[in-house]
């Protein structure tokens, strides 16, 4: 398969995809011990390093291999971003308090509640159903009536408008 993917068969990813990502995704939801829609960002980004250089592999047990290494680098490339990430704004937030005359940044669940009243109220049911009740994705999207891909794109969209909000208070 990888040989057909190397000649630049999109069929052969689509194949690859189909045989592989379901497993890959649920290893990286048990090992991680986070949630389905992390472990569908790390599974994105492991197969476009699959389909942009696409390693030699003589048996699917190779290449099955070659998925699960990468797809847990990149869920450890994700966390160190992520801790990154959160250890900038925290800096920030603690920063423009202290500016303002503050002497320590107020408590994170007060900067959430603010920011979370700047959301419209489909968008904060969205996120309690999601987060607050943990139902997957799958399940959000049967009680609503749409696709899982809809409402992974609309979380993801929230939760960067609450991202950036937190970062540019």
């Amino acid at each position: 398969m990888t040989d057909a993917l190397r000649a630049g068969s999109r069929a052969a990813l689509g194949e690859i995809y189909d045989h592989f990502a379901t497993d890959i995704a649920r290893s990286i939801c048990r090992t991680t011990k986070r949630d389905e829609s992390f472990a569908l960002d790390c599974l994105q980004e492991t197969f476009m390093k699959l389909a942009s250089n696409p390693p030699r592999c003589e048996t699917n047990a190779q290449l099955a291999a070659w998925l699960q290494v990468t797809a847990l680098n990149t869920a450890r490339n994700m966390f160190v971003a992520e801790r990154r990430r959160n250890q900038r704004e925290t800096s920030y937030a603690t920063s423009q308090y202290r500016r303002e005359g503050a002497h320590e940044a107020p408590p994170a669940d007060e900067i959430l509640r603010a920011l979370t009243q700047t959301l419209d109220d489909a968008e904060r049911d969205l996120l309690r159903l999601r987060y607050a009740t943990g139902l997957s994705l799958g399940a959000i999207a049967h009680s609503i009536g749409c696709h899982p891909s809809r409402i992974e794109s609309a979380l993801r969209r929230v939760v960067a408008r609450l991202r950036e909000g937190a970062a540019n208070p």
